[in-house]
């Protein structure tokens, strides 16, 4: 056997003994345990029915008093309430008021809360038309308790009509509920410095919707 001969046996053994050991490196890279693990995000989805935002107010009978149970109280229109006092306030009379249940019905979110007075549109034909002078001279108070969110109680006294705009009020955790009361009374000349008499508001009045406007937080 020449030793040309004796090589290239030596060489195909070679190449046989490779391609065995990568064949056996090829099964062990390939076989192998695997696994999965599935995660739904969120134990009930994200969002859903329980991330509802809501704000309330107490619900109210015919004559706009305040009875048990809550309201939405979101549409344009509003919903009338009681004012007892409202039609005979004179120049320095004693001032009226009313307290106004308010609720966050969220289930999970805490709430800011704000009030805002608007005036509402003249309708001569319903007899609803308010008088520049009158609404002048009207001056509100307001206060509300403090909350589990904000111990300290707002008060604040003797505003016009023009500063109760997005006026802050305590934050009410999700299923809080609290009180705004609402003091309303009008000016005598003498306080008010009005170039115009106390007799001239006589038959006058003032037309007004209450927002309470609210944010989850």
């Amino acid at each position: 056997m020449t030793e040309q001969t004796t090589d290239r046996r030596r060489r195909r053994k070679g190449l046989v003994a490779w391609g065995a050991l990568a064949g056996v490196a090829a099964l062990l890279t390939t076989a192998a345990f695997t696994d999965v693990a599935r995660l739904n995000i969120g134990a009930n989805g994200i969002g859903g029915a329980d991330s509802t935002y809501n704000i309330q107010v107490g619900a109210t009978d015919a004559d706009g008093r305040f009875v048990a149970g809550w309201q939405e109280a979101d549409g344009p229109a509003g919903v009338p309430i009681a004012l007892d006092g409202a039609e005979s306030l004179f120049p320095g009379s004693s001032p009226v008021e009313v307290t106004i249940p308010v609720r966050n019905d969220s289930a999970h979110f805490d709430s800011s809360l704000a009030l805002t007075l608007v005036r509402l549109a003249d309708d001569a034909g319903e007899g609803r038309v308010t008088d520049d002078d009158y609404l002048a001279s009207v001056r509100f108070s307001v206060h509300m308790p403090g909350t589990s969110l904000d111990a300290a109680a707002v008060s604040a006294s003797d505003l016009t009509f023009a500063e109760v705009q997005a006026l802050a009020l305590n934050d009410l955790a999700a299923q809080e509920s609290s009180t705004v009361r609402l003091t309303v009374r009008l000016l005598s000349q003498a306080d008010s410095g009005a170039s115009y008499d106390d007799n001239s508001l006589a038959g006058k009045g003032a037309y007004v919707q209450a927002v309470l406007d609210g944010t989850s937080i």
